[in-house]
């Protein structure tokens, strides 16, 4: 071919926000927890074209936040945690400080209600992952790939596919619900089993899970065999 349509890979900063997070690979003390979101999205984030660099951590500090975000050079600066309404979820206010415009406030799903999406004056967008980190991970599926894939003008559409349930669901509540579940081959094709366990901080889980089963809003009890929606997650 003598032309192709090419596009710049986004670049995205994955900056987690606590002080008790600790290094994957470190040591952990009484109060601290692993910081198992960040690498995990970063790692994401480049199987879907972008190059992910990883900042040090932000704090519970305002300003110190401020001045780390005001220095950093990317296309899309993907936060983690910090932003909810607790005394030290700073992070918010230290974005507005350098004059955060929101777009999205919260949003209606389980697991991720704290998530976000805002833009800087620069022109940097900000998309605000929750601090649990299978909310994180379920929340990038759903939002950070369709907004890497709408930058490098390719198909942004979540790839939902067909299957049918596995076992009964109760109706759910007032919130689209993407429930981790496992894969089987039924008789009539794909099968999608949830987890009993769905706490959105059992990275477990979702580790051993390959699809996200979508539970749409006031849905009602579904059966063994009722047709339902699926994203396939990669586990090559």
């Amino acid at each position: 071919r003598a032309d192709l349509l090419v596009a710049r890979r986004p670049r995205v900063a994955v900056l987690a926000s606590a002080d008790e997070l600790a290094a994957a690979g470190g040591a952990a003390g009484a109060h601290t927890i692993f910081d198992s979101a960040g690498p995990g999205v970063a790692a994401l984030a480049r199987g879907w074209g972008a190059t992910a660099s990883r900042p040090p951590p932000l704090g519970d500090d305002e300003a110190t936040d401020a001045g780390a975000v005001a220095v950093i050079d990317a296309d899309l600066l993907v936060t983690i945690g910090g932003a909810s309404v607790g005394d030290h979820d700073v992070l918010r206010p230290a974005l507005r400080s350098l004059g955060l415009a929101l777009r999205v406030e919260s949003i209606a799903v389980r697991p991720g209600k704290p998530t976000w999406f805002g833009l800087l004056p620069d022109g940097r967008r900000l998309l605000g992952l929750p601090g649990n980190s299978a909310s994180a991970l379920v929340c990038a599926e759903l939002f950070l790939r369709p907004l890497l894939l709408a930058l490098q003008g390719a198909d942004a559409a979540l790839p939902l596919r067909p299957v049918r349930l596995g076992a009964p669901l109760e109706a759910n509540g007032p919130r689209e619900h993407w429930l981790r579940a496992r894969l089987r081959w039924g008789v009539a094709g794909p099968e999608a089993l949830p987890f009993a366990e769905q706490d959105s901080s059992l990275v477990t889980v979702f580790a051993a899970a390959d699809c996200l089963l979508r539970r749409r809003v006031g849905a009602p009890a579904a059966t063994v065999g009722q047709a339902a929606d699926a994203i396939l997650l990669d586990r090559a």
